[in-house]
C-alpha cells in the first residue's frame, strides 16, 4: 500500500464515486473535481488514472478492486457489484481512531507474548490503508502514550502463558527484594496481570498451601514441568484482588478505611477513585470524607503517604498509627 497519505485519501474518494448510485460511471475529469472538492488540492486527470491502477493492483500494493471502464456510459465502474475498498466504512474520526488505537497496540511489539501484533497490525495496516508509521513522530506531538520504565521481566511472558494455558507447573527462582533473599518456588500459574506498566504472575504455591503474587521482573529463572495440573476451585481472578488498593493479596476480612481528602485532593479523588469501593459519606466547600473497603496492604499506606498533608486517616486505628510511625521513620531522615 502507498505511504502518501494523499494517495490513500484519494483511493477513497475514487471509491465514494464508483459507488455512487445517483452518478455512476464517472470520467478521470469527474474523479479529479471530485478530489479538487475534498482535498482542496488541483488533481490532475493523469494522476486519476494512475490511482485506478494502484486500485487495481493485489493487496498489499493496491487493494485488488475490479475498475473497468464502461465504453458505452463512458466512464468507470465496478465489475463486481457491492464491492468496495473500505469495507469498515469507516469515517476519517473513525479511521484517526483506528489509527491511535494500532498505534498503542505496536508498543508491544516487542514483548514476546505479543509478537503477532506487529504482523497484525501491518496486516491491518496493507489492507485498509491505514498509514500506520510507527517511526512518525507526528502523533507524539499532540498525544503521548504512557510507556512503563521496567526494562526486565517481559521475557517471561512467553513462557507462564502457555503453562498456564496447559496447567503446567512452574519452578521459579525469586528474590525478595524486602528481605533481600532469592528463593525456589514450585508454583501453579493461575493469573497475570499488569499493574502500573509492571506484570506479576499469581499462583498456588506448593508447601506454602496459599496464593502468592510475584514481580515478573524479580524472577530470576522459570522452568517448567510439562505435566497437567489439577486446578483449584476457589480461585476467581475477578474477586481474588477486589479488596486490594494495587497488586498484592492480603489474608483475612477487609477493613473499613475512613480517609478525610483537603483541597484539591478531594477533587482528585472523586475523579480517580482510590478504589471501586469508594463513596463520600460527609462532604463540604475544601474537604470531604470518603470510606472505602480494602485490606490494609503496603500499596495503600504508600497512596495515603504520596497525598502527603492532603490526607487524614481518619479510621481504622490501626492504620493511622501505620501511616503515623511510617512519617515518623520518615522524619528521622532529615
Amino acid at each position: 500500500m502507498p505511504k502518501n497519505k494523499s494517495a490513500v485519501t484519494r483511493h477513497r474518494i475514487i471509491d465514494g464515486c464508483l459507488n455512487h448510485r445517483q452518478r455512476p460511471f464517472p470520467t478521470l475529469e469527474d474523479l479529479a473535481q471530485k478530489c479538487y472538492e475534498k482535498l482542496d488540492v488541483e488533481i490532475s486527470t493523469s494522476t486519476i488514472e494512475k490511482d485506478l491502477n494502484v486500485m487495481k493492483r493485489r493487496a498489499p500494493e493496491g487493494y485488488d478492486a475490479p475498475i473497468v471502464y464502461n465504453r458505452e456510459r463512458g466512464g468507470y465502474a465496478y465489475a463486481e457489484e457491492g464491492f468496495s475498498i473500505a469495507e469498515l466504512a469507516l469515517n476519517e474520526n473513525e479511521w484517526d481512531s483506528l489509527r491511535y488505537a494500532a498505534k498503542v497496540l505496536y508498543q508491544y511489539a516487542d514483548v514476546p507474548i505479543f509478537k503477532d501484533f506487529k504482523q497484525s497490525i501491518e496486516k491491518i495496516d496493507a489492507r485498509f490503508g491505514l498509514q500506520l508509521d510507527v517511526n512518525d513522530t507526528t502523533l507524539e506531538k499532540y498525544i503521548q502514550f504512557e510507556s512503563g520504565n521496567a526494562t526486565t521481566g517481559y521475557e517471561w511472558l512467553s513462557e507462564i502463558y502457555p503453562a498456564m494455558r496447559s496447567r503446567w507447573q512452574l519452578n521459579i527462582r525469586y528474590e525478595n527484594i524486602y528481605k533481600n533473599e532469592v528463593k525456589e518456588y514450585k508454583l501453579i500459574p493461575y493469573l497475570l496481570k499488569e499493574n502500573r506498566n509492571r506484570w506479576y504472575l499469581i499462583g498456588w504455591v506448593e508447601g506454602r498451601e496459599d496464593y502468592l503474587t510475584f514481580a515478573l521482573d524479580r524472577i530470576k529463572n522459570l522452568d517448567s514441568i510439562k505435566t497437567r495440573q489439577k486446578l483449584r476451585s476457589d480461585f476467581n481472578p475477578d474477586l481474588f484482588l477486589q479488596h486490594s488498593v494495587g497488586i498484592m493479596e492480603a489474608d483475612g476480612k477487609p477493613s473499613k478505611v475512613v480517609l478525610m481528602l483537603q483541597d484539591p485532593y478531594h477533587k482528585l479523588m472523586q475523579l480517580e477513585p482510590l478504589h471501586s469501593s469508594q463513596k463520600i459519606i460527609k462532604q463540604s466547600t475544601n474537604n470531604i470524607q470518603i470510606e472505602i473497603t480494602v485490606h490494609l496492604n503496603h500499596e495503600l499506606c504508600n497512596r495515603i503517604l504520596s497525598m502527603g498533608p492532603y490526607c487524614k486517616v481518619m479510621q481504622p486505628a490501626s492504620l493511622k498509627k501505620q501511616v503515623k510511625d511510617l512519617l515518623e521513620q520518615s522524619l528521622k531522615q532529615y
